[in-house]
């Protein structure tokens, strides 16, 4: 009954009472952003190929990354050096792990300050 309650409040509003949400930003030693700060969005993706039994069933996951991310690099004429964040996509759990560990395995080893993945599968 609570549940049911809870969906009608959602569809009804808030009443005129309730103080208005306010944001508060977090100052957790994030730095500010600047006009100076670049962000690349570019996609590329690897070709498609029977899980497991393709013409990529011999390669890893961080093999495939390692060849999408040169790629990106030379689309957007960028050295590694040049990287922050890192966001990929991928869709199985083998990738997952693999992604997350592609910056050691990267010749000379790459440190971005983070590399995020995200799966199709937990969306």
């Amino acid at each position: 009954m609570r549940r049911l309650q809870v969906v009608l409040g959602h569809l009804k509003g808030r009443p005129a009472s309730d103080p208005e949400p306010q944001a508060a930003p977090c100052l957790g030693g994030a730095r500010r952003a600047s006009a100076e700060d670049v962000v690349v969005v570019h996609g590329r993706r690897t070709a498609i190929g029977r899980s497991g039994r393709g013409g990529f069933k011999d390669t890893t996951p961080d093999e495939l990354l390692s060849a999408v991310m040169t790629a990106v690099l030379q689309d957007v004429k960028l050295s590694p050096a040049q990287l922050g964040d890192i966001c990929v996509g991928e869709c199985t759990t083998l990738a997952l792990r693999s992604i997350l560990a592609f910056p050691s395995r990267q010749s000379p080893p790459q440190t971005p300050p983070s590399i995020q993945a995200l799966s199709r599968r937990l969306q």
